[in-house]
């Protein structure tokens, strides 16, 4: 996505608090020429609803804003950095191939092959000990508890994020699953990972997939 780091505008007024890029994530995608909210029917724009309505967001004046109070600050932080790293990735998406965010189109293969992954459970949250809420898109149960995210295209910063979320949920790994459980990444290109970005997800035992290998997904997800 767009540089190498998100910078997340907070301000209050009256009892709420409100988070905002500027304006800064859709224009960086109209100077790519990419126009995500002129019109309503084409297909990259129900993608944009889509993250919107997902994270609760809304849209002003082009500016991406989220409301929240102070109890919730925290949470709605960590939601709002993942909403615009989603919307970021749209711009990367090649305009003939827009049919689904990345993350859909593997939830929609496990789950209309139910017969190979009968053991899938989608859309797993989990509270942390930092008190966020950390989202898998899927888990398998069995001898080993197999966890799963989906990232398009692998980076150092979506790595570290998937980390952190991986490291904060290990109270609860360690309390259901008597820490046998193991985090996967579903990606578009296992190729493209960069060599220090393999070397810091294997630091932490995390496997990674490609998506277009779908045989490599039946070995690994369909007899857990």
């Amino acid at each position: 996505y767009f540089g190498d780091s998100i910078s997340v505008n907070i301000s209050f007024s009256g009892d709420r608090y409100k988070l905002t890029d500027h304006g800064e994530t859709l224009w960086n995608m109209e100077q790519l020429g990419i126009d995500l909210t002129s019109n309503k029917k084409q297909k990259k724009y129900q993608l944009l609803n889509n993250i919107v309505q997902n994270y609760s967001l809304v849209i002003e004046n082009k500016h991406i804003n989220f409301y929240t109070n102070r109890i919730n600050l925290s949470q709605a932080i960590h939601d709002y950095v993942l909403a615009i790293s989603e919307i970021s990735y749209l711009g990367i998406l090649k305009k003939e191939n827009i049919k689904s965010l990345f993350k859909d189109e593997v939830m929609q293969y496990f789950l209309s092959n139910r017969k190979i992954y009968p053991n899938i459970f989608p859309e797993f949250k989990v509270e942390g000990k930092s008190k966020l809420i950390h989202s898998f898109e899927a888990v398998f149960p069995g001898e080993a508890t197999e966890y799963v995210k989906t990232i398009k295209r692998i980076d150092k910063n979506n790595a570290k994020n998937v980390l952190f979320d991986w490291n904060d949920v290990e109270i609860h790994r360690n309390k259901n699953f008597d820490s046998n459980a193991r985090l996967n990444i579903i990606t578009e290109q296992q190729d493209d990972i960069s060599e220090a970005v393999s070397t810091m997800l294997s630091q932490y035992n995390v496997e990674v997939f490609s998506f277009e290998n779908k045989k490599q997904l039946e070995e690994k997800f369909s007899n857990v």
